[in-house]
């Protein structure tokens, strides 16, 4: 019987959904075949109950890099700036490599498949939007930066 239950093979599920705020701007490359890629980090924050207290606190954030490929990464580039609200549908990916003094390196990232831009700017505000941008949520934010917790 056990090692009919170890030939099984499991369903696999690997999808991400985060919510969060862009720690830095999007940098924008292009691969050596000239496929546009962007790469930014979100913070995920959360909120806990302090049981003596009974006060809500933030706790410590976590922060993600977020891998965009194609035209959406140029959107992505031309779009958000730090502090944006994002919404990252997406899987999760382990990037492998071997740094310069030959030792190896690795880190988990999550390669989006679908964003929602949560904020932009408020010069877009009532202007058309295409039908790849209908469910853009918008939510109006400061000019200045400064009450950005990271």
């Amino acid at each position: 019987m056990n090692q009919q239950l170890s030939n099984l093979r499991l369903p696999e599920q690997n999808t991400v959904i985060l919510i969060g705020r862009l720690t830095r701007d999007p940098d924008l490359r292009r691969t050596n075949s000239g496929k546009a890629i962007c790469v930014f980090d979100i913070a995920l924050g959360r909120r806990i109950k302090n049981i003596v207290s009974g006060e809500w606190i933030d706790a410590d954030p976590t922060f993600v890099p977020i891998v965009v490929w194609g035209e959406q990464a140029e959107r992505c580039s031309e779009r958000l700036k730090k502090g944006h609200a994002v919404c990252i549908n997406g899987r999760l990916n382990t990037n492998k490599w071997e740094n310069n003094d030959g030792i190896k390196k690795s880190r988990l990232e999550v390669i989006a498949l679908r964003i929602q831009f949560l904020s932009i700017l408020k010069d877009n505000v009532g202007k058309k939007t295409d039908k790849n941008e209908s469910k853009i949520l918008i939510e109006e934010e400061d000019d200045d930066d400064t009450n950005v917790p990271f």
